[in-house]
């Protein structure tokens, strides 16, 4: 395995325009703390292909672009964000206009819980978290619909600390980590986690857009190729799931920041995921375990 740095800390490592960015431990998409200040990547990449986005804030540049083309797309081109306490703000001074949808995300008002069924002694265990919930508001400032979204991107396994800690002293790193990624992460956490929360939400009578799922693109061609080709298209609605995907473009000369590009989107139902999810698709040959017991004991 293979690994290195493609952006640190929003930038090509040791562009001087990331300095203050670096010296803060700042994320420059969100203007907040940098949440993987150890090593400060945003993507790497492998000894093949292009960039790839580890950092869940990434898929957040250019003012949460992602979230507000959902918003339009769901709820109509007019549709404004805003934050929760904007909302009651207008409310109160009679502002409202109806396009107005309301983010509820971390920085954005706090995450919206989930709960998990009772256990079977009547407590409670714990909750999921759903990363977004975009509630449409009327003139008086009550929920009309709402669409959730989930936004993940992909962890990596070992390490390159070696390269960040190069790059935090200002210096060039030649070479690259022994590191890779966790691509056994879709199947372990996050299709079963979007399998569950797309049943939670599709009983809620007002998640009229079911729930997106926002992930960098190759992310996306793995959830596609473990759940196979074969599942059926449907319009974004109740108790659909939307696969929507963003990759990174080139390096912008007067910005020095890669542009992050809408990359492609498709929408199933809850039913067709977990059906593929559990069918015996893409398995290895008959026999396999056999056969490798067997190498390893000669």
């Amino acid at each position: 395995m293979a690994l290195k740095i493609v952006e640190f800390f929003g930038y090509k490592p040791l562009v001087k325009r990331a300095r203050p960015f670096v010296d803060d431990l700042m994320c420059p998409f969100t203007r907040g703390a940098c949440i993987k200040p150890n090593h400060g990547s945003c993507s790497v990449r492998q000894s093949q292909g292009g960039p790839i986005i580890c950092c869940p804030n990434r898929l957040y540049a250019d003012d949460y672009k992602a979230l507000r083309e959902i918003a339009q797309e769901v709820f109509g081109p007019e549709s404004n964000l805003i934050t929760a306490m904007e909302a009651r703000t207008m409310k109160t001074r009679g502002e409202l206009t109806g396009n107005e949808v309301v983010a509820f995300g971390k920085g954005w008002g706090g995450e919206l819980p989930l709960p998990r069924p009772k256990r079977a002694d009547g407590s409670q265990s714990g909750a999921y978290y759903v990363d977004w919930i975009l509630a449409k508001i009327g003139k008086g400032g009550l929920l009309q619909e709402f669409t959730a979204l989930e936004v993940q991107t992909i962890d990596t396994t070992g390490s390159y600390r070696d390269q960040a800690d190069a790059f935090f002293a200002g210096e060039p790193f030649d070479g690259w980590s022994n590191s890779g990624m966790n691509w056994e992460n879709v199947n372990k956490r996050i299709l079963p986690q979007l399998i569950y929360k797309g049943h939670v939400l599709r009983r809620e009578a007002r998640c009229s857009k079911g729930l997106f799922f926002i992930c960098p693109q190759q992310v996306y061609d793995k959830i596609r190729h473990r759940l196979g080709n074969t599942l059926h298209e449907y319009p974004v609605g109740p108790g659909t799931i939307s696969f929507r995907s963003y990759e990174l473009g080139d390096i912008d000369p007067e910005t020095k920041v890669r542009p992050l590009v809408f990359n492609a989107q498709f929408t199933t139902t809850v039913d067709q995921v977990a059906t593929a999810f559990t069918s015996p698709i893409h398995l290895p040959d008959k026999d396999v375990y056999a056969a490798a017991i067997n190498l390893a004991l000669r």
